[in-house]
């Protein structure tokens, strides 16, 4: 009797220690997805007076505006006018980010850009030009667009530490695993042939990658073979048809702050 009563007892703890667990890791995953959830909002800088080329930037996977800010705020002190996106990276797949929260944004520069281009072809002036400034997982957004669509007066085009052709972070089971967790779209960023990301193919505008050889992280350093700034390998970086530039001793997010990374996009931006 004794027996079966502690059976009982070793029954009911293992139960209730399973339940616990799995009360603990759906609240775990909960606080998580709120975390990494960033609400949409969109940031005007310059002066749009159309006087000098617009420039689209948007963040990677879990970022903010404001990681893009030291490179907006400059832009702005050399007379350009653009928009800053912030986006939730979780909500959906990258086809999905595009269109809900890119696209839109894209459109309205586009109607901006016409409209100042017919004034300044009434007064004898060159066109201006719609550029881009993409950091990490926003790159890959990017790519689908410009694959996707045609776009007039289209310019130039910054890609910071792209995972161009994946990321062996992405690669892992978990990125599957945790779909509705992680969001969507870190799964479709796959160093495999039939990934998504390398379902884009290779660029046919005037393009320039930046990435930093610093790792922010050093366990997914173990989980990236080679050289990485902590998210993305140096390997799978390069596009072809890109200008392509080491930032030394940047970080997959340092990289945005950078005085070198900065001087770089400006003169990149001027140089015709």
């Amino acid at each position: 009797m004794e027996t079966k009563i502690n059976f009982l007892k070793f029954l009911f703890k293992f139960f209730f220690t399973v339940i616990v667990l799995v009360i603990v890791t759906f609240i775990g995953l909960k606080i998580t997805k709120m975390l990494l959830y960033h609400p949409y909002t969109v940031k005007k800088f310059g002066t749009f007076d159309g006087n000098k080329d617009f420039i689209v930037i948007f963040h990677g996977v879990y970022g903010k505006s404001e990681t893009l800010e030291p490179i907006a705020k400059e832009l702005e002190n050399r007379g350009y006018s653009g928009i800053n996106i912030q986006y939730p990276t979780t909500d959906g797949t990258i086809e999905k980010l595009s269109e809900k929260y890119i696209i839109p944004n894209i459109e309205f520069i586009s109607r901006t850009v016409k409209k100042s281009n017919i004034e300044r072809k009434k007064k004898g002036l060159p066109e201006i030009k719609i550029n881009f400034i993409t950091h990490s997982m926003g790159t890959g957004i990017l790519r689908y667009y410009l694959k996707t669509h045609k776009l007039d007066n289209s310019g130039k085009v910054i890609f910071l530490s792209p995972p161009a052709h994946g990321s062996e972070l992405s690669d892992n089971p978990v990125a599957d695993a945790l779909k509705s967790t992680l969001g969507e779209s870190v799964a479709q960023l796959k160093t495999s042939d039939n990934s998504f990301i390398n379902s884009l193919g290779e660029p046919d505008y005037p393009c320039y990658v930046m990435i930093g050889n610093k790792s922010s992280n050093f366990l997914y350093s173990l989980i990236i073979p080679g050289v990485d700034d902590g998210m993305v390998p140096f390997k799978t970086s390069r596009l072809n048809n890109c200008k392509y530039r080491v930032i030394e001793n940047a970080t997959h997010t340092s990289i945005l702050k950078d005085k070198r990374t900065i001087d770089e996009i400006i003169k990149y931006l001027e140089n015709q």
